[in-house]
């Protein structure tokens, strides 16, 4: 296909799969052959990188990519893309091909809209303009998309890894317990019953929380250290320096991208249990499922190292096999066929032949 991609500015120093998602998604595009120009809103003038072609402003937009966006076979705008409502208009009304929105936290959306407090936030009149709304919800929410909102067709695309760069590490295991990412009202409330409550119920026990550290709670244990995000060069040595990892969801129905890095390095993964979470991993064989401090503390204090070893690993080979960024472009390939074809929903395959 000949693609065009509106994508966010790319950060010059990525910190999280959020950063870097587009253009990853992009470049496994290319490799499945697909002609891509990925176009970077920049605001200021500068020489063209390689994969990426920059532009000023709508104005620059339409002036010198309009006759590319309207032969483009799919078109691809991101939710972060600076001016998103305009571009939106503009790509939908520009392009003949297939249009596609992709929003990486549905959650926002949703929340957004519903506090209608945004002038710049996307509406239901824009989401129908396009043919295809990849979002980062399971269960209901692309039903409700569609029921609700008018959205022609909605399918959950969730985060992709570069298997390249998460990996099994072999340092010194240092915390029993860590958890990185930003962190959501809906996370809040789980690490403090969870990391701070396992804490100081086992304050011989070792945990990490690195990120965001603001309101989860006034009172530390001592036994928690507390870091700055790790840079991305990082992410898998600060993984494998745990014995556990707490991958919390984003929102209800939706993971964390921090989800699929963390079981990537063969991490062993304690989880809330999201509806859906079924659906990404096999539960108690590759994730292991928490409810309270007590669950989280027998798997810490109970569970054999070569269970939790293989309990790793089992999650890493899942994530191999099915949501890797190379997944995610083939995924994208049948959404669109599907699309094209106007034909009802189906399980993708998993093939990337």
């Amino acid at each position: 296909m000949d693609i065009v991609f509106l994508g966010p500015a790319c950060r010059a120093h990525a910190g999280s799969w959020a950063d870097t998602a587009p253009m990853q998604l992009a470049q496994a595009l290319r490799r499945r052959g697909h002609a891509v120009l990925f176009l970077e809103h920049t605001g200021t003038r500068r020489e063209e990188a390689r994969a990426v072609t920059p532009y000023l402003d709508l104005a620059d937009l339409h002036a010198r990519f309009h006759s590319k966006v309207r032969r483009a076979d799919l078109v691809l705008v991101d939710a972060d893309v600076p001016q998103v409502t305009d571009v939106s208009r503009w790509g939908t009304n520009t392009a003949a091909g297939l249009t596609v929105f992709w929003d990486r936290d549905t959650p926002r959306t949703l929340a957004r809209h519903a506090l209608r407090e945004d002038p710049g936030c996307m509406t239901p009149e824009l989401f129908m303009g396009y043919r295809l709304y990849l979002c980062s919800s399971g269960g209901p929410v692309p039903r409700q998309l569609e029921r609700e909102w008018g959205v022609a067709r909605a399918r959950v695309f969730l985060p992709g890894v570069d298997a390249e760069h998460f990996a099994p590490g072999g340092g010194r295991t240092r915390w029993d317990l860590g958890h990185a990412g930003p962190l959501s009202p809906e996370r809040r409330g789980l690490l403090k019953q969870w990391l701070l409550g396992a804490a100081r119920g086992w304050p011989e026990g070792r945990f990490v929380l690195a990120g965001t550290l603001s309101a989860v709670d006034d009172a530390w244990p001592e036994n928690v250290a507390r870091l700055a995000p790790p840079p991305p060069q990082e992410h898998a040595g600060f993984i494998g320096a745990q014995r556990f990892t707490l991958a919390l969801s984003q929102a209800r129905h939706t993971p964390g991208p921090d989800l699929f890095e963390a079981a990537a390095c063969g991490a062993a993964l304690l989880c809330d249990p999201w509806p859906g979470l079924e659906d990404v991993f096999a539960l108690g064989d590759e994730v292991m499922i928490a409810r309270t401090d007590q669950d989280v503390l027998r798997c810490l204090r109970e569970m054999p190292e070569a269970d939790r070893h293989q309990l790793g690993m089992r999650a890493r080979a899942r994530v191999l096999a099915e949501h890797t960024v190379a997944h995610r472009a083939v995924q994208l390939e049948q959404y669109a066929n599907e699309a094209e074809r106007g034909a009802a929903w189906r399980a993708p395959a998993r093939s990337l032949s």
